[in-house]
């Protein structure tokens, strides 16, 4: 099925809110593309009358139709930021931003060329999972109690939110200490330097203990 790039970023934005909280939603949508309740509503019915989606009172599923093309989208969007940072070593910031366009243009079999000579990668920079190599599970760092955790996936991925990250290098793979905590931020001991992480950004951290590795 041929569609429009307009309509493929709404079926990747349903998949992603449904990867991050079992459903997506109307309202939710209307916030990630910043545009009119008018306009997403006509969309949907796009998609709902291509087959691609249903409607519940809850909010939006993706049918099986639009699960694997939506499927393909957010897998040629994570390979693309793979291929942008680790190989032409772009910053996540900016390989997000470009693999937007590249995720509409690749094929699958090109995205198989891609994973191999990646070395068939679990995840994308950002740590969310490339197929079904690794799941997402976790805890939000805004959640969790003192510990020792390592950080599992950024949830949502706003250049804001990235680039808060990189400068606190709260990275994929960090090894933290959340050593205290109150109702504006938390206080993460990274290579035995104190960082405060505010949070908004904590909200956005998914991590795991360390011993559940």
């Amino acid at each position: 099925m041929d569609l429009s790039e307009p309509l493929e970023n709404y079926l990747k934005e349903i998949y992603e809110q449904i990867e991050e909280k079992g459903i997506a939603k109307v309202t939710d949508l209307i916030i990630a593309f910043n545009v009119s309740p008018g306009t997403v509503s006509k969309e949907v019915s796009r998609m709902e009358k291509l087959g691609l989606i249903t409607r519940t009172r809850k909010g939006i599923r993706l049918t099986d139709d639009g699960m694997l093309i939506a499927e393909r989208l957010v897998r040629a969007h994570r390979l693309s930021e793979r291929l942008l940072t680790d190989l032409l070593h772009i910053d996540w910031i900016r390989a997000h931003q470009i693999a937007h366009r590249l995720e509409h243009v690749w094929s699958s079999d090109m995205l198989d060329v891609i994973d191999k000579a990646l070395g068939y990668p679990s995840t994308c920079p950002h740590g969310h999972p490339i197929g079904n190599r690794t799941d997402s599970q976790g805890f939000k760092l805004s959640q969790v109690k003192e510990g020792v955790y390592i950080v599992k996936m950024i949830i949502r991925e706003e250049e804001w939110v990235l680039r808060r990250v990189a400068e606190l290098r709260l990275f994929p793979g960090t090894e933290i200490h959340l050593s205290k905590r109150n109702s504006a931020e938390v206080k993460v001991l990274i290579n035995n330097e104190e960082r405060g992480v505010e949070k908004a950004i904590a909200d956005n951290v998914l991590v795991i203990p360390k011993n559940s590795r």
